[in-house]
């Protein structure tokens, strides 16, 4: 299935409105794999996403029925991933420029203290990216 029919029938298995601007922001997070900022979003969509005010609204919408998630980067620009991206996986955070990667690894499968229920799961290695490095 082509990753833009596969980001309409998310929208709609989400009971979102399917606009064209919603379709393509969600396409390109299925087809980039990676996380990304709205600046990133924007720039890889062009003229397909609307303006940035409707970028913004856009990636809210999608966080809000669970199909991506923010990320907190390093103070510098929050990104997003899908939510149901495959693997547990970490992500490494550049504390210089902010850069986010996704980093697979088991350390991402950590367990929870005996009794607790967990709710969600975060591992985030803090760093200098290899440009900054």
């Amino acid at each position: 299935m082509r990753t833009d029919e596969t980001a309409k029938q998310l929208l709609k298995d989400a009971k979102l409105r399917v606009t064209s601007g919603r379709i393509s922001l969600l396409a390109i997070m299925i087809k980039e794999n990676r996380p990304l900022s709205m600046d990133d979003a924007s720039e890889i969509l062009g003229w397909k996403g609307g303006d940035r005010a409707t970028v913004f609204r856009n990636l809210h919408a999608l966080s809000e029925a669970k199909l991506i998630r923010m990320v907190r980067s390093a103070g510098k620009r929050d990104v997003y991933e899908l939510s149901k991206r495959p693997g547990a996986h970490a992500h490494a955070v550049c504390t210089k420029c902010g850069k986010v990667e996704c980093v697979d690894a088991q350390a991402a499968s950590a367990q929870a203290p005996g009794g607790w229920r967990m709710a969600s799961q975060e591992i985030t290695l803090w760093g200098l990216c290899p440009a900054c490095a």
